[in-house]
């Protein structure tokens, strides 16, 4: 069994770029052109306060600026985003996109560390395509699909989640454009943990159905995954995305539940929602608030199957921001939020049975934020031959 799952993904690789060349015209052949879909830095940058509340240990030498009250207050301004974007079409039926973050520093894990995508794609017409290369896994909900330079505060599962790894794909999208339906078959996002330096080698794979429909003023991202966390074990993922949005506001609701079998189902998920109201088209305000927890799993277990959420674990956040972009420069946001976290962890009783409570280290958080985001389109100053 373990065989058929690799050479099936191995033979949608070699195969479907033979189909994809079959396809293609002697007209196609002959006028190879390029152009630009994208050309752009994108950056951001954050004044940033972060409140810890210390129930225990306040005294702790690694903690910064603890006062008498316990609290553990940190601050300044900081970086978070610098990213470089290029997309483009080459000829009728391929085009390629790069997101590659700009670090100063090697990847901790591999070459790819800090590329987001890189990947090339032959679209054979307007209904049937495939892509190679490195994206972000096919998961479903509206929290996972936005880009990282968007979000400002995030469910713990969202934080934690390796979701960009190397894979191929293939979609269908109906006629009308309603329904885009994808296969994808990529590394897991489990070959991050347990070790640095080998992940490749571990042969853990994913495999995502996923569904994107629209149908008027409703969006669904919807997906079944199963993910490899050790060879031959899977976690399954089935992530229900919903988006409503009209002139003045909008609204997603994210579920997602993860289990390796029937019993652990309800036990182990995620949920995360956020409201918009679009005051005006400069000013938009917005409420986010979300919930994860794991109590599918034994706590005492030594192997522990979802990483993303530990066992016993469970978190919740919530947050009120504001969006100002300005009329006369489209480009540039500025937004604020302030947001809460809390984190409850397992306590082990005398009489080995456990409880949930804050955990001493403190992870009751209040952080506020205030920040700018920038987006240089290139595409603007591109000669029209080109775009």
């Amino acid at each position: 069994m373990r065989k058929l799952q690799f050479y099936t993904g191995l033979i949608s690789l070699l195969v479907l770029p033979f189909f994809a060349q079959a396809q293609e015209t002697d007209t196609t052949k002959k006028n190879i052109s390029h152009r630009f879909t994208t050309f752009s830095l994108e950056a951001r940058a954050d004044l940033e306060y972060l409140g810890n509340y210390q129930w225990e240990n306040i005294n702790d030498p690694y903690t910064y600026h603890v006062d008498e009250t316990g609290w553990k207050n940190n601050y300044g301004f900081h970086g978070q985003y610098f990213n470089f974007l290029l997309g483009g079409d080459i000829g009728k039926h391929i085009s390629y996109f790069l997101r590659q973050r700009i670090i100063p520093k090697a990847g901790s894990v591999n070459f790819f560390d800090n590329t987001d995508f890189l990947y090339i794609q032959y679209k054979f017409n307007d209904r049937w395509a495939i892509r190679m290369g490195k994206e972000a896994l096919y998961v479903g909900g509206f929290e996972y699909d936005a880009a990282p330079i968007d979000v400002y505060y995030y469910t713990h599962f969202w934080g934690e989640i390796y979701c960009f790894q190397l894979g191929v794909s293939a979609s269908y999208t109906d006629k009308q454009k309603k329904n885009k339906i994808v296969f994808q078959f990529a590394n897991s996002p489990y070959i991050h943990f347990g070790g640095k330096g080998d992940e490749w080698k571990k042969g853990l794979f994913s495999y995502n159905l996923f569904w994107n429909g629209n149908y008027g003023p409703f969006t669904a991202l919807y997906s079944i995954n199963l993910m490899e966390y050790e060879r031959g074990s899977f976690v399954n993922y089935i992530s229900l995305g919903n988006r409503l949005s009209f002139d003045k506001w909008s609204i997603y609701i994210d579920y997602m539940n993860r289990a390796s079998s029937f019993k652990q189902f309800f036990r182990d998920f995620t949920v995360v929602g956020r409201l918009d109201w679009h005051v005006s088209p400069s000013v938009n305000l917005f409420a986010k608030g979300g919930y994860d927890q794991n109590f599918a799993e034994n706590f005492y277990a030594d192997k522990v199957m979802d990483v993303m959420i530990m066992p016993g674990h469970n978190y919740h956040f919530y947050g009120l921001g504001v969006e100002f972009r300005p009329a006369v420069y489209r480009d540039l946001r500025i937004h604020a939020f302030v947001a809460n976290r809390v984190l409850y962890r397992p306590e082990i009783q005398p009489d080995n049975t456990v409880s949930y409570r804050i955990p001493d280290e403190g992870h009751g958080t209040l952080q506020v934020n205030v920040g700018v985001t920038w987006k240089i389109d290139f595409m603007k100053y591109l000669p029209e031959r080109l775009k």
